[in-house]
């Protein structure tokens, strides 16, 4: 079946890419969100709430359906000024028509779904990694979201951020070789913001 990476950023060849490349074998498929025909939630009375979306028939229900076909859903999301990428924010919000309809898919996509967050510094921005985790319980999160700080590793926005040390990151991650220190960056984390 393979794993999916889904990338939320708005250009070719940058980080989320790289990431992805690094990461795939032969089974697994690339999708760039941005190259999608979608419609934001705008112009509309609320159809989802009580009928269904009045844009059903772009690409995001056939990526939506897609996603049991993998085994694995990988979310790449790039920060831009402080938030994540206002891509992420249209499939998140397209989603509900989806999942109002169908409900009993919802806990499927939920263990499958990971999300990678490429930003600069946590301490800068205390709320990004806790927006992408608020898809989980707070227990599970760390098992679900990692954070690519680029200050962890010297970098500026635009040097490529695959080098030793986020390899062997991404690599126990997702081969669960060194989960301890995936946990304890996350408790660091949501120390950081109780809340989140």
């Amino acid at each position: 079946m393979g794993k999916l990476y889904l990338s939320f950023s708005a250009r070719n060849h940058g980080n989320c890419e790289s990431i992805a490349k690094y990461l795939m074998n032969e089974k697994d498929s690339y999708i760039a969100f941005k190259d999608l025909a979608y419609h934001s939630c705008s112009k509309c009375e609320y159809e989802c709430f009580k009928e269904e979306c009045k844009y059903r028939q772009d690409d995001i229900y056939k990526l939506l359906d897609s996603f049991y076909g993998y085994d694995k859903i990988i979310f790449l999301v790039p920060m831009y000024c402080g938030n994540p990428s206002s891509l992420y924010f249209i499939l998140s919000e397209r989603m509900q028509d989806y999942f109002n309809h169908n409900e009993e898919k919802y806990d499927s996509f939920l263990k499958k779904l990971f999300i990678i967050g490429i930003f600069g510094s946590q301490k800068e921005n205390l709320y990004f990694l806790p927006v992408l985790s608020s898809w989980f319980k707070k227990e599970e999160a760390y098992e679900h979201v990692l954070g690519i700080e680029r200050h962890l590793y010297n970098q500026k926005m635009n040097d490529s951020i695959l080098n030793d040390e986020t390899k062997r990151v991404l690599d126990s991650f997702f081969k669960k070789t060194s989960r301890k220190n995936v946990k304890k960056a996350y408790k660091k984390i949501t120390k950081a913001n109780p809340k989140g």
